[in-house]
C-alpha cells in the first residue's frame, strides 16, 4: 500500500491545477479544526480546493506541502483505517523536511474509509497538517465528524454555479454594476433565461448542443443515484428507488407526499415497496446532496412530521433534463431558483401554511445576521386576483409573525405593493448580495 500511495502522491505533484476563477464561495481554513466541503458530484468541489491549492503556491507554500488523495480511486481499494499510518509513512518517506512544516492534506470522499474520522482527528491533534476534506454524502461527514470532532470542523457547501458567478463564467460581468443601464438590464434579461434553461453544472457550458447537455445531465443524476445510494446504502429495491427520483423531478414544488406516492406505487404501478424504504430512499437521497426539502414552520415537531415536507433538486437545469415536459412546471423552477438563492445565503428555510388555507413559500431565518424575511414565489401577479392571492398571504404571515421584510418574487415584474411587499423580479434578485 506505501508503494501505491508514493505512485499517488507523486501524480498528484505533476497535476495541472485547474480550477473555475469565478466562483464566489470563501474557502474556510482555521488552525485546529478541519474542513469539510460537502455538495452533490459534479458540483466543482475538487476545483475548488485546487483554487485553494494555487492561493498556498502563490502564497510561498511549496508544492510539495500539499497531498491530495482521491479514496475512489480504485487503486485504493480496499482501503481501511489501519491503512491510514501509511499515508503519513508514504509522505515522509518522500518528503522527509516536511515532518517540521506546515501541509496541507486534502481527502476527497473520505467517507469510504470506514473510521476515518479517528485519523483525521490524530492528524488536527498531533501534527502540523491542515486537513480538507471533501464528499458527496453531507449526512455521513456532518454526523461523524459531529461525533469525533466535537466541534473540531468546518463546512462549506459547494453548490452548482448562482447566476452571478454564471454571469462571471460567461464574461458578462466581471462585478455586477451598482447603476445598471438600460444595456446592462437588457444584459441580465437576457442571460436570466439562459441561466433559467442552462443550471449551474459548470461542465455542461461546453457543449452548445442541447441533447448533449440533457444527456450529461442525466448522466449525472445516474452517477448519484448509482455511487451514492445503490451502493453507499446496498439498496435493492432499484426500481422504486429510480421511480421516486423520477416522481420529485416531476412535482410541482407543492407538498410531496411520500406515503401518497406509495400508495401510487404500490397500488396504481404495481410495484412492491415498503413506505419505510421510501422514506429511507428520500433520506438517501438528500444526503447525496441532489434533493432538498423544506418543511411546515411549526413549534410542534409532530406538526412538521405529518405535514408533507415541500422538495427542490440541486439545479434547475438537472430538472429540466429530467422532466417529462419542463415547460409546464415554470412555476416551480422558478421557486426552486429561490430556494438555491436563500440557500446560497445560509437561511434557515421552512414554508408557512396560513389560518385561511393559504401558503408562503419561504419563512427565511439567518442564524448568523438574525436576519429574517418571508419570501412568496409566482411565476406572474399581473392577473389581479393572483396579486391578491400572493400579497395577501405574504401581509397575514408577516403580521402574525411580526416579520416586516416581505419579498413576492416573479419572472420580470417589479414594484411594491400593499403593506410594503416588494415585488422583485428574479434577475434582479439573484444579483443582490449576502444580507
Amino acid at each position: 500500500m506505501i508503494e501505491i500511495l508514493k505512485r499517488l502522491i507523486l501524480e498528484f505533484q505533476n497535476r495541472n491545477l485547474e480550477h473555475i476563477a469565478c466562483r464566489e464561495l470563501v474557502f474556510p481554513v482555521l488552525d485546529g479544526k478541519a474542513t469539510v466541503i460537502t455538495g452533490m458530484r459534479r458540483t466543482g468541489k475538487t476545483s475548488f480546493c485546487y483554487r485553494k491549492m494555487l492561493e498556498l503556491t502563490a502564497g510561498g507554500l511549496n508544492r510539495n506541502q500539499i497531498l491530495y488523495l482521491n479514496f475512489e480511486d480504485d487503486r485504493l481499494t480496499p482501503f481501511k483505517l489501519e491503512n491510514c499510518q501509511s499515508i503519513l509513512d508514504a509522505y515522509y518517506s518522500l518528503y522527509p523536511d516536511n515532518r517540521q512544516k506546515e501541509c496541507y492534506f486534502f481527502f476527497d470522499e473520505i467517507q469510504n474509509v470506514e473510521g476515518w474520522e479517528h485519523f483525521v482527528r490524530r492528524l488536527i491533534d498531533t501534527t502540523d497538517i491542515h486537513v480538507i476534506l471533501t464528499g458527496s454524502s453531507s449526512k455521513m461527514l456532518a454526523t461523524e465528524m459531529e461525533s469525533t470532532m466535537r466541534g473540531r470542523s468546518i463546512s462549506k457547501e459547494v453548490l452548482p454555479f448562482s447566476f452571478v458567478e454564471f454571469l462571471k463564467y460567461h464574461h458578462v460581468f466581471e462585478t455586477i454594476p451598482e447603476h445598471l443601464s438600460d444595456d446592462d438590464i437588457a444584459h441580465l434579461r437576457h442571460e436570466m433565461d439562459r441561466y433559467f434553461h442552462i443550471g449551474g453544472f459548470p461542465e455542461i457550458y461546453k457543449y452548445p448542443d442541447l441533447a448533449a447537455r440533457i444527456e450529461i445531465l442525466q448522466e449525472y443524476s445516474d452517477l448519484v443515484v448509482l455511487k451514492d445510494v445503490i451502493e453507499r446504502h446496498d439498496v435493492s429495491n432499484v426500481t422504486a428507488l429510480r421511480l421516486l427520483m423520477k416522481a420529485v423531478c416531476q412535482s410541482d414544488a407543492r407538498k410531496f407526499s411520500v406515503t401518497g406516492f406509495w400508495k401510487v406505487l404500490t397500488n396504481g404501478m404495481q410495484v412492491r415497496c415498503s413506505k419505510n424504504d421510501l422514506f429511507d430512499f428520500m433520506n438517501y437521497l438528500e444526503e447525496a446532496c441532489i434533493v432538498y426539502r423544506t418543511y411546515l414552520l411549526s413549534d410542534s415537531e409532530k406538526a412538521k412530521l405529518v405535514n408533507p415536507a415541500k422538495v427542490y433538486l440541486v439545479d434547475v437545469g438537472l430538472v429540466r433534463a429530467m422532466a417529462e415536459d419542463p415547460e409546464a412546471n415554470k412555476g416551480w423552477l422558478l421557486e426552486n431558483l429561490v430556494y438555491l438563492h436563500l440557500r446560497r445565503q445560509k437561511y434557515t428555510l421552512n414554508y408557512i401554511n396560513t389560518s385561511d388555507g393559504k401558503e408562503v413559500d419561504f419563512h427565511a431565518f439567518n442564524k448568523i445576521t438574525r436576519d429574517k424575511k418571508l419570501v412568496q414565489v409566482s411565476w406572474s401577479v399581473a392577473d389581479p386576483e393572483t396579486r391578491k392571492r400572493e400579497i395577501e398571504s405574504l401581509v397575514k404571515a408577516g403580521k402574525k409573525l411580526g416579520i416586516r421584510r416581505r419579498h413576492l418574487i416573479t419572472w420580470d415584474e417589479e414594484g411594491t405593493a400593499e403593506d410594503g411587499v416588494q415585488i422583485i423580479p428574479i434577475w434582479k434578485y439573484l444579483i443582490e448580495p449576502c444580507p
